[in-house]
């Protein structure tokens, strides 16, 4: 049997060339020139010979797709034995369809305002005043987030917990579960109270902290009357759920109690302002779990991802966990799905929503401004819908460039870098920053500048006397940090709440030091330059009562 081979057009060429059959080839198109009228006929232009072949052989190509083959042979009429061979089938992965729909966009230089939607709630947030006062202390505040449902929900799950524990037949009769006792409530929130305080005192170990050497001893914890023995049975028995009934396809109903009662309790006292922002931060985990991600621009590079929506003061109001399975809305990717869910109770009231380029894309944007929410945000320029003069377009220092579309302005502004932002209420209209050294910038990144600091004084409070410990299994991680978020929080309503008062921090009574102004003055006359007269000024602990200025004795004696 001959073997196969693939045909190039010259070989066609020559092959019809040599063909003494005509009429064979003829007689399948005979048919069709018969049936045609004679002024067609006469009409049509003949093509030359070349050109036909080319015309037949792009015809079988169309016709039949893939690699054509056709046996070796001097007479043309063999020509019908072709064999046909399929295209060779990718063996790469197919990509997902991208699940927002790609309109066609139109760019424009021309750049118009856009107004801002009309905010219909309490610019600087409201407080539920009712509940609090002036004279209202710190812990008033928090016992309204860890209020007696979420201490009763602890007391019953961890008495549940610890009875299936100790009625465990594979239990050793030393073992220290063998002596569990049921908690009470009183009882739990002592717990509750020194897990705090192992986040303020950091000792090296649990133990450390009932030790009664002087350089561990702290007699608040010896007060409480919980020894250590009761403590850590009572930590390996906390629990908020009932392992014998919840959904098997959930994977976080371990936590999902506490996190339902405690960001409900929050929202209760505090409702957003004008300015939200939307970014995940994460709890440090390096155990075995199906949902621990990794993130090598965090502190913690291994852990479990939680979303979170603070406000500008740096309230945490809403709180969720990634668990690997998250749903996706018609029109917008994951990212934009999760803003929206975070969202959602705020939106329609005329806010403006703060995200990184992780969340940030166009038809986000235009979906939150049908919802009468604005949007500001860093968008990574592989985006989709994205302009691309904007975004191949070449800046040197300040300069910037700018398109819009719609309701999209998306604008790129070169500072050390190329950066890259998008908003639904920013032209590109510059604006001096605050600070010690203004600098010249586009209104659309110092609003993202501004707006997104509440994600990073909540993150940054909480971490400061964080209580999660290493040994800890994941869900009392989360726990532990879902405290000290509510403990955040506290914090934020009681400085709204005494705002001409001494505001209260999580290291209250830390001396604060100041620069001394007088040295300051003397170092900048002798010829020094702004930063070497800062860099060398020395710090102190006095300051003057009439001017509030950081004075040492010498310069307070000369200035006054």
């Amino acid at each position: 049997m001959s073997r196969s081979k693939c045909l190039s057009e010259e070989d066609m060429l020559r092959i019809l060339e040599n063909s003494d059959e005509e009429e064979n080839f003829m007689q399948g198109i005979e048919p069709a020139v018969e049936d045609a009228d004679e002024d067609d006929l006469l009409d049509t232009p003949l093509l030359p010979f070349e050109e036909n072949v080319f015309t037949i052989r792009q015809f079988i190509e169309n016709t039949y797709p893939g690699n054509i083959s056709i046996e070796n042979s001097t007479d043309f009429s063999e020509i019908n034995s072709y064999s046909i061979q399929p295209p060779e089938m990718s063996v790469q992965r197919s990509v997902s369809p991208t699940p927002a729909q790609i309109l066609p966009t139109t760019w424009q230089n021309n750049i118009r305002h856009l107004p801002r939607e009309e905010f219909t709630g309490y610019a600087n947030g409201k407080r539920h005043v009712r509940l609090f006062s002036e004279n209202t202390d710190l812990w008033t505040i928090f016992s309204h987030i860890y209020n007696e449902d979420v201490n009763q929900l602890m007391v019953e799950e961890t008495n549940r917990y610890g009875s299936q524990m100790r009625m465990n037949r594979n239990n050793k009769p030393s073992s220290r579960i063998n002596r569990w006792k049921p908690v009470t409530s009183e009882e739990i929130r002592k717990f509750v109270g020194i897990y705090l305080l192992t986040g303020l005192l950091n000792f090296p170990s649990i133990e450390s902290y009932w030790k009664n050497d002087p350089l561990y001893y702290h007699p608040l914890l010896h007060d409480m009357k919980m020894s250590y023995n009761r403590f850590t049975l009572i930590l390996r028995c906390w629990h908020f759920s009932n392992n014998e009934d919840h959904n098997v396809d959930d994977r976080l109903y371990k936590i999902q109690p506490l996190i339902n009662k405690l960001i409900n309790n929050s929202r209760s006292i505090y409702t957003p302002g004008e300015t939200i922002a939307v970014d995940e931060s994460m709890v440090g985990f390096r155990g075995r779990l199906s949902f621990r991600t990794y993130n090598p621009q965090k502190a913690h590079k291994y852990g479990i991802k939680i979303y979170k929506l603070c406000c500008s003061n740096g309230f945490t109001w809403s709180y969720s966990i990634y668990d690997g399975r998250s749903h996706q809305m018609p029109g917008l990717d994951k990212p934009g799905t999760v803003v929206v869910s975070l969202a959602e109770l705020l939106l329609d009231e005329g806010r403006i929503l703060i995200a990184d380029n992780y969340y940030t894309s166009i038809p986000l944007a235009r979906y939150l401004k049908e919802r009468k929410t604005d949007f500001c945000g860093t968008v990574r320029k592989a985006r989709r819908e994205l302009p691309p003069q904007v975004i191949q377009q070449k800046l040197q220092n300040g300069q910037i460039a700018a398109q819009q579309n719609e309701c999209v302005t998306v604008l790129k502004w070169h500072d050390k870098r190329d950066v890259l932002t998008l908003s639904t209420c920013h032209t590109h209209e510059m604006q001096m920053s605050q600070g010690f050294r203004p600098v010249l910038k586009p209104k659309m990144v110092l609003t993202y500048n501004e707006g997104k600091k509440g994600i990073d004084i909540a993150d940054q409070l909480a971490s400061y006397n964080s209580p999660v410990r290493k040994s800890c299994i994941w869900y009392k991680k989360i726990a532990a940090d879902l405290l000290a978020t509510c403990v955040v929080n506290a914090i934020v309503i009681y400085n709204q709440l005494h705002p001409s008062n001494e505001k209260i921090t999580l290291l209250q009574g830390k001396p604060h030091h100041k620069r001394c102004a007088g040295c300051y003055q003397k170092l900048k006359e002798s010829g020094n330059t702004v930063n070497e007269a800062r860099r060398k000024t020395p710090k102190v602990v006095t300051e003057c009562i009439a001017c509030k200025r950081g004075l040492c004795l010498p310069c307070f004696n000369e200035c006054h």
